[in-house]
């Protein structure tokens, strides 16, 4: 008798698939790593907010400082939301439509500005005032140094990502620890301060000495009064006298760079200057000048 004839090779072994519990071990590994992917990506999200915030903070920082070199002061703060600073306000937010930059920051909020009282008026007021040492509102705490309040020309305030006190106002308040302080009103001063528990906002501040180097330049006035008559040194910017000076003396004036300078026979500015080497009406730009009386 014939062997039968196979067809095809013969298969060995058992083919089975994965077991029930298996099947479970993959299934949690997978959900695992699926939730530290989550994990992962969220702490990515704020920290790529966070960065943004800051970027916009600095930025800001910078654009006031611009602002302030070219119109000789700092821009009011905005207090009905338009956008534009609202003359003699200075808390509430900041005037970006004023200062031509983005609305609001990287969590879509808009920044608390403060500035000081007499930095907003122009540039003679404000050197006036940088040069004696501000006084005054806002104050800050930073907690990169001393835990003492101090005066400063301007400040920023980002709210963070979320209202981390719990209060209902997104601006944060610490009132524990070394370092403390209010930023929802910046009463009794505003903090800078690394995010901990119950605080998140991100602060940056224009000092006073900061804004002096950009804003204020000084040169020197020497007047040499030869004639025979007191003469009045008066400062068309300010629309004061900056003294007067009797014959035969001569002075020494500190004068803000962009004064217009005019000798005077009497007191509060004149139609016809005094004659003088060289002659007045006279801005000083650049360098220090000495006018003589003959």
């Amino acid at each position: 008798m014939k062997a039968p004839i196979r067809i095809g090779p013969r298969v060995r072994g058992d083919l089975r698939g994965f077991t029930l519990i298996e099947i479970a071990v993959v299934m949690v590994i997978i959900g695992i790593l699926a939730g530290g992917g989550v994990s992962l990506m969220r702490v990515l999200t704020e920290r790529k907010a966070r960065t943004e915030a800051l970027s916009y903070l600095k930025d800001t920082h910078t654009n006031l400082l611009v602002f302030a070199e070219r119109t000789g002061r700092l821009p009011y703060a905005d207090s009905d939301g338009d956008g534009l600073e609202n003359s003699g306000v200075v808390s509430g937010t900041l005037p970006y439509r004023t200062l031509v930059t983005a609305p609001t920051d990287a969590y879509k909020r808009p920044l608390r500005y403060a500035l000081n009282p007499n930095l907003g008026t122009n540039r003679a007021s404000a050197c006036s005032a940088l040069r004696t040492g501000l006084t005054g509102t806002p104050q800050v705490v930073d907690a990169d140094g001393a835990a003492a309040t101090f005066p400063i020309a301007a400040i920023l305030a980002s709210a963070g990502p979320m209202d981390a006190d719990g209060d209902g106002n997104v601006f944060d308040d610490l009132a524990a620890g070394t370092h403390q302080g209010d930023n929802t009103d910046g009463t009794p001063n505003y903090l800078r301060h690394p995010p901990v528990a119950g605080f998140d906002d991100l602060v940056v501040y224009v000092g006073g000495n900061e804004l002096y180097s950009c804003l204020c330049e000084y040169l020197s006035l020497a007047v040499n009064n030869h004639s025979g008559s007191t003469v009045y040194v008066y400062d068309a910017n300010q629309g004061s006298d900056l003294g007067s000076q009797a014959t035969g003396s001569s002075s020494v004036y500190s004068v803000l760079s962009g004064s217009r300078l005019v000798l005077c026979s009497g007191s509060g500015g004149c139609a016809t200057p005094v004659a003088s080497n060289p002659p007045t009406p006279i801005a000083l730009a650049g360098r220090g000048v000495t006018i003589t009386l003959p």
